[in-house]
């Protein structure tokens, strides 16, 4: 789920090259996302019906969205937030050759993840809540110059037949896993995944986040390079999708928890 993220830190390192603000500067700077801006919530109740509807409504939304790029496969929007300096920023993507069930196994399988997503450093379930919902944990490298970010995040996924998938998530706290030294706790305020079926073929993918990345990154940044380079992140989701049913037939093809 955090791939998007970590490409977006990897090539907001390449952009603070340019910069030459110092991080007490960035410390100093108004723009600035601050720990109490986002309250992390330190309970995880199951996802309700009500959730699913609200975050696909969300997904589906065209009022109130800015468009930021657009091509004829991908298109990008980002909306404002008045609880948070974090944008808010939505994708959609065509995927002609991938169809939708492979592209939702892709998204949860966390073996074959790393095997594509070369950012992972270690990813694991912490808590099981019940058979659509778990408490998970993720860490990552981040690019020279930026420290490793890590996740505690609430998942929670439904398939509506075989026409529809969704896989949502947001920050918990959880006392099984404290923030530990080296790392950054980023805060998924809200993030997720809607794909659907497509009559002509393939599948269609939006993905929706709002991501504080914490530690001294300044919103304006964070959300300047989050929407330019979101549309680059496709091509790699895409590789790894074609990849897949091959993959899978060697490896635990029978292991997949998320489809019970």
């Amino acid at each position: 789920m955090f791939f998007f993220f970590f490409f977006f830190l990897k090539n907001f390192s390449k952009a603070t090259q340019k910069n030459k603000r110092t991080k007490q500067q960035h410390k100093k700077s108004k723009f600035l996302v601050y720990e109490k801006m986002s309250q992390i919530p330190t309970e995880y109740p199951a996802a309700t019906d009500e959730d699913f509807t609200t975050f696909v409504n969300m997904a589906d939304a065209t009022e109130g969205w800015n468009e930021v790029t657009s091509n004829e496969l991908v298109k990008v929007w980002d909306q404002k937030s008045d609880k948070s300096a974090i944008n808010i920023v939505k994708l959609t993507a065509i995927f002609n050759e991938i169809e939708a069930e492979v592209l939702y196994d892709v998204l949860h399988d966390p073996e074959y993840r790393a095997v594509w997503d070369e950012s992972m450093i270690e990813g694991f379930c912490i808590e099981q809540i019940d058979k659509n919902n778990d408490v998970g944990y993720y860490s990552a490298k981040a690019p020279l110059g930026i420290s490793n970010r890590d996740f505690v995040n609430e998942r929670s996924w439904r398939a509506n037949g075989n026409k529809e998938f969704i896989i949502m998530n947001h920050s918990v706290v959880h006392p099984k896993q404290p923030e530990k030294k080296g790392f950054v706790r980023a805060n998924s305020i809200r993030t997720g995944y809607l794909v659907r079926v497509r009559e002509s073929g393939g599948c269609t993918m939006t993905w929706l986040s709002q991501t504080d990345p914490r530690g001294w990154i300044p919103a304006m940044l964070s959300n300047k390079a989050t929407k330019s380079f979101a549309p680059r992140i496709i091509e790699k989701l895409e590789k790894a999708a074609k990849g897949y049913t091959a993959w899978k037939t060697q490896n635990n093809p029978d292991n997949k928890p998320w489809r019970q």
